[in-house]
């Protein structure tokens, strides 16, 4: 008979064995993020923090989508997912170690699991081999490499001030593009040796669902290709990914593709960040409030996505013995859906403070701006927000 272990006992039973595993190198990390938020929001229907869209608009007979209603709100926010989380390491011999990461995050307000809510390692669940020599080989649920999180995203923070977090409007790169989907199951994740400063990043999952699909041609199954170039005063990351649609698909008719280039050089005292996009038949662009599905024509059940390209740059300034972050992003590109009215561009901005309180407390205030101009709306959307935050690592 199957069973499934309630993730709280699983949780317990995981703590109560780390004794066992005191050989091994293992380290316990985090960090908790609290703040408070206002947030203004004039957005098309069903585009609303925290998480957007969830299904596309489909357009009336003049080729518009109705709007949200506009709506402010102060309440308990965060510039960034509380997370939790331990790795470790065995070394086998003089080259070879075996490592793994468990990592997990959770909403500082309530408590509760962030994401499904039944997957207590949703941030990264992984085991593999690593090698000077030949590189690491990993296994399990991981971030897709095209994001900056875990141990095998390159994006994100290295390639702008604000990465994937603080808040809904900031971090220009992923909000003017998408990030798709942001970790995958069943995934086989390999990264090279590092050669001259250059690694060379792959990865495949066999589908997000482990059920009989999986592996098969009934699945959505992601693969992507990248590298990284670190050198002493700068970081250059590119990667190509492709979601190969399945059979049982019920959402977009075609396979997605994106093609993403970033990085930052630091010029001391200041960090300069950039990034450039190229997205194919994605189903949505943006993240979090600003995430929008590419509308459908009436009567049309798969979409054919959006084509689009999108730019964003960056910069870190240190004052006052903090860091000023400042970023911008700018998308523009056409709904595939229909052959008029398709047009879009999307402009966002962030602005920020984060000062240090000690080497692992700080204290921060961002404010972002979002505003996209579509031939599908009524009116020009805008939305803006303001935190005002607390986070300590451990």
């Amino acid at each position: 008979m199957h069973k499934t272990l309630h993730p709280t006992l699983a949780a317990t039973a995981l703590l109560l064995a780390l004794p066992a595993v005191q050989a091994a190198d293992l380290e316990l990390f985090g960090f908790f993020d609290q703040g408070v938020a206002y947030v203004h929001e004039e957005l098309n229907r069903g585009m609303a923090s925290p998480a957007g869209q969830s299904a596309a608009n489909v357009l009336n007979d003049k080729g518009l989508v109705a709007d949200e209603a506009t709506r402010s709100n102060v309440a308990l926010g965060t510039g960034n997912v509380s997370t939790w989380g331990m790795k470790g390491s065995e070394k086998l011999n003089d080259d070879v170690s075996v490592v793994f990461h468990l990592e997990s995050g959770f909403l500082a307000d309530d408590g509760t699991i962030y994401g499904s809510g039944n997957q207590i390692f949703e941030r990264e669940a992984s085991l593999g081999i690593k090698s000077q020599r030949f590189g690491e080989l990993k296994f399990g649920r991981m971030p897709a490499l095209t994001t900056g999180s875990g141990t095998t995203g390159i994006f994100n923070s290295r390639v702008n001030p604000f990465g994937a977090g603080w808040g809904n409007m900031t971090g220009g790169w992923k909000f003017s593009g998408t990030l798709a989907q942001a970790r995958w199951n069943n995934m086989v994740n390999y990264i090279s040796p590092v050669m001259n400063g250059v690694k060379f990043h792959l990865q495949h999952s066999f589908g997000n669902a482990n059920n009989a699909t999986e592996g098969t041609h009934d699945a959505d199954r992601w693969s992507a290709a990248g590298f990284t170039w670190t050198g002493e005063k700068f970081y250059l990351a590119g990667a190509v990914d492709w979601i190969k649609t399945g059979a049982t698909n019920t959402r977009t008719d075609k396979d997605v593709w994106k093609a993403l280039l970033g990085g930052h050089v630091n010029l001391d005292p200041v960090k300069l960040y950039g990034t450039v996009q190229y997205l194919k038949n994605t189903p949505y662009i943006g993240g979090y409030s600003t995430k929008e599905f590419a509308p459908l024509a009436q009567g049309q059940k798969l979409s054919k996505g959006f084509e689009a390209w999108a730019f964003s740059t960056g910069v870190d300034v240190p004052a006052a013995g903090g860091t000023i972050k400042a970023s911008v992003g700018y998308g523009f590109g056409e709904n595939q859906n229909v052959d008029e009215k398709n047009k879009f561009s999307r402009v966002n901005a962030g602005l920020g403070y984060l000062y240090p309180l000690s080497k692992r407390t700080s204290v921060y205030g961002i404010t972002g701006f979002f505003m996209q101009d579509a031939d599908w709306q009524q009116d020009n959307i805008t939305a803006h927000e303001v935190i005002l935050g607390l986070m300590h690592r451990w």
